[in-house]
């Protein structure tokens, strides 16, 4: 009772200490990330683009936070981040010893059901390479893919070859 006491009698709104994550300490990427995400001022689109590109091009597969950080940008609304966010989460996954495979892959899974049509149809284009890096999971993205190819307003062909070549992936 008498520490409740004294918590009250202390400014209550005061900040709390925490300790600094020691990986974003010693990995850069990591440290770029743990930066923008401790930022309180939001980022413009070209900052974030340059932000993913980065991660992208410089081993996004060996840093902790790069994974949780790419799959909220897998529905981004500008197309360039989203794609840059789809190729990091593709060399991640490409990784299996290392990659946190089930939030990248319900990242994907959530791409596909997406509300916009243009990051459905990007992610079912993405498809096949998508089995290629989880074999495992193909038969679940391919149910997905079809899901989010029946709720596009005017599917093209090109989407349907994405997904054929998906399944003739997945057969072998």
């Amino acid at each position: 009772m008498g520490d409740i006491d004294e918590r009250v009698k202390r400014n209550v709104n005061q900040q709390r200490f925490l300790p600094i994550d020691p990986q974003a300490m010693n990995d850069p990427l990591s440290k770029l990330i743990f930066d923008y995400e401790q930022s309180n001022e939001q980022f413009q689109d070209r900052e974030l683009l340059d932000l993913i590109q980065r991660v992208e091009k410089n081993n996004p597969e060996r840093s902790v936070k790069a994974p949780l950080f790419v799959s909220k940008l897998l529905t981004h609304r500008t197309a360039a981040i989203r794609k840059s966010a789809f190729a990091a989460c593709l060399i991640i996954l490409s990784h299996p010893q290392r990659s946190p495979r089930r939030i990248l892959l319900d990242a994907y899974r959530g791409a596909l059901c997406n509300s916009n049509h243009q990051v459905a149809q990007y992610a079912i284009s993405l498809l096949p390479q998508f089995v290629d890096a989880c074999p495992e999971e193909a038969n679940m993205l391919i149910k997905f893919s079809s899901i989010a190819y029946n709720r596009l307003p005017a599917p093209s062909t090109e989407v349907e070859m994405h997904i054929s070549r998906a399944f003739t992936k997945a057969s072998q």
